[in-house]
């Protein structure tokens, strides 16, 4: 027992001394560097000891106009020591306005702790529970590449651990500063137009956001006016057309290109318009020429595919249809092929997952619930799109039976299929609904077609005599492509007569139609001509007609006596 108390006692031990030895490690919490911003001058008496307290610190020393206090919240270690009291205050001035401009700070999520580590994270995050020596506030895009702007805690061999920018971050400061500072225009404006009215946005700001929307609007409407006009004169040929169909598209896209510019190049706003303005920009951007290429697309295709479903319907064209299927499904495929890669070029272009801009309208994973379930109808009719493309269930020119109608496939979308009828009706049907339903397909492989004629006879009818006669109907009706295959059948029989059956197949499903009306009145005649001969005490009209006949006329000679004895 005592043996057991000792080794216990001398594990508890070994751990604690572990434990502390690992929290002795300056290298978990801190960097340690010879001595921190050696050139400036004077102390600093800041509040350096959180990530929070320092970016704090900073803004409100910026905004003093006190830079040279600023620059202590720098890590000047890669600038020379001779030049750090005068690059110090100068690189804290272009430092407040790339935050300014380019960065939208998350409070929330910035630790207030001296060791970094973030009580808010969740659990499955790999730095939760973790003090931390380094935080990333933004990821700013720099020569298309980006940049980051991060916090670090150092500690010099002669004082305390701080957090400071990282000098990493300040080298690229000059860089930033060239690309999102004050342009030309901002600097030649007065006074007047830099002060601060609202929300950190300057006058300049609110007079140059509705200047700078007017100016991408009167673009675009000049492009779109201008093609139009050109499309007009050019049709009805096939530019013109092409013309005419991207005007909107072009003058939308017109529009967001000067807008970008201007914004980038001309007018660089604060974080506070920023945040939203650039990646609303790039969104109509991408979506305008996502638009042109579909369009594109769908006017050569236009030009390429047959318009009239009536010669798709053919038995012959049937490797036409296949190819017609074929296009349709290759434009669906690489409409959503591209509208994924614009998605993913996008959401880089304006690093979504990589700044703080989502806690703006709350949590990424709430957003993207919302999203999906706004569009699951839309998505699940695009997946059905694509699920007919592969499969070819059912093909341009198809010939079906859906829904108790006779109808032909004349598009495929994404979002419904467009159907024919035989009477030149449109029925529009949604994808999800269509795959979900069973149809017949008449031309999925053989588009020739067996159609019966049903007639219910009397059981004394002579079924030799209506062979002969479909017989002659078969040899003399050129619809009728199998004339061995022809026959008559007794498929059934009940008290009242027998059913029969006249079988005949034609080439294809409308020819197939044509074919069982014009037996159906064949029979029907032979069956009448038959009746009236009633030779050798045959019948073939059902027994019971017979008697609901002769009831009909004894009932009328019954009022037709009883009138005349009224008389």
């Amino acid at each position: 027992m005592t043996l057991m108390t000792a080794l216990a006692l001398g594990w508890l031990a070994g751990l604690a001394g572990s434990a502390a030895a690992q929290q002795s490690a300056p290298g978990d919490v801190y960097f340690e560097v010879e001595a921190l911003n050696p050139g400036l001058a004077g102390e600093p008496r800041i509040n350096r000891s959180t990530p929070q307290a320092a970016l704090e610190s900073f803004l409100d020393l910026a905004k003093d106009g006190d830079y040279a206090r600023a620059a202590h919240l720098l890590d000047l270690s890669s600038i020379a020591v001779a030049d750090q009291p005068s690059a110090g205050p100068q690189l804290a001035r272009q430092l407040e306005k790339i935050l300014e401009r380019k960065v939208w700070i998350n409070w929330e999520g910035l630790p207030d702790r001296p060791d970094g580590l973030d009580i808010t994270a969740s659990p499955k995050d790999l730095l939760a529970g973790s003090p931390r020596r380094s935080l990333r506030l933004a990821l700013i895009e720099l020569d298309d590449r980006p940049v980051p702007l991060r916090l670090e805690r150092v500690k010099p061999a002669d004082g305390q651990p701080v957090w400071v920018f990282a000098a990493r971050s300040v080298e690229t400061i000059p860089a930033l500063h060239q690309a999102y500072g004050e342009s030309w225009l901002e600097r030649s404006m007065p006074a007047w137009a830099q002060k601060e009215i609202v929300s950190g946005l300057a006058a300049w700001q609110l007079l140059a956001l509705p200047l700078l929307l007017m100016s991408a609007g009167l673009a675009g409407w000049l492009v779109y006016r201008m093609l139009r006009n050109a499309g007009s004169q050019l049709r009805p040929g096939f530019w013109g057309r092409l013309l005419s169909r991207l005007a909107l598209s072009f003058g939308v896209l017109t529009g967001a290109v000067t807008g970008y510019a201007m914004q980038g190049r001309l007018f660089v706003f604060s974080a506070t318009i920023d945040t939203f303005f650039a990646p609303l920009l790039l969104m109509i951007l991408f979506g305008g020429a996502l638009t042109v290429f579909v369009q594109t697309i769908d006017m050569i295709l236009e030009r390429t595919l047959t318009k009239d479903i009536s010669e798709l319907e053919k038995p012959e064209n049937r490797e036409m249809r296949a190819f017609q299927t074929n296009l349709s499904a290759f434009r669906r495929i690489g409409i959503v092929l591209a509208i994924m890669l614009a998605a993913g070029v996008l959401l880089t272009q304006i690093n979504l997952f990589a700044t703080t801009g989502v806690a703006l309208i709350g949590s990424a994973g709430v957003v993207t619930l919302i999203l999906a379930f706004a569009a699951r109808s839309a998505l699940s009719n695009i997946m059905a799109s694509l699920q007919i493309a592969i499969s070819k269930t059912a093909a341009i020119g198809d010939s079906l039976f859906f829904e108790n109608r006779w109808c032909y496939v004349e598009k495929i979308n994404f979002t419904y299929v467009l159907l024919k009828t035989w009477d030149s009706r449109r029925l529009i049907v949604p994808v999800t609904y269509f795959v979900s339903e069973p149809f017949e397909n008449w031309t999925k492989r053989d588009p020739t077609m067996t159609k019966v004629v049903r007639l219910r006879l009397h059981h004394s009818a002579d079924i030799d005599s209506l062979r002969e006669r479909f017989a002659s109907f078969v040899r003399d009706n050129d619809k009728v492509i199998d004339k061995d295959g022809a026959r008559v059948l007794v498929v059934d029989h009940d008290a009242t007569g027998m059913l029969v059956g006249f079988y005949a197949t034609a080439e294809e499903p409308l020819t197939a139609w044509t074919m069982e009306c014009e037996l159906r009145e064949a029979m029907l005649k032979a069956a009448s001509e038959l009746e009236l001969e009633r030779s050798e005490g045959r019948q073939f009209l059902p027994a019971e007609r017979d008697s609901r006949i002769s009831d009909f006329a004894g009932m009328q000679d019954t009022q037709q006596g009883g009138a005349r004895s009224a008389t």
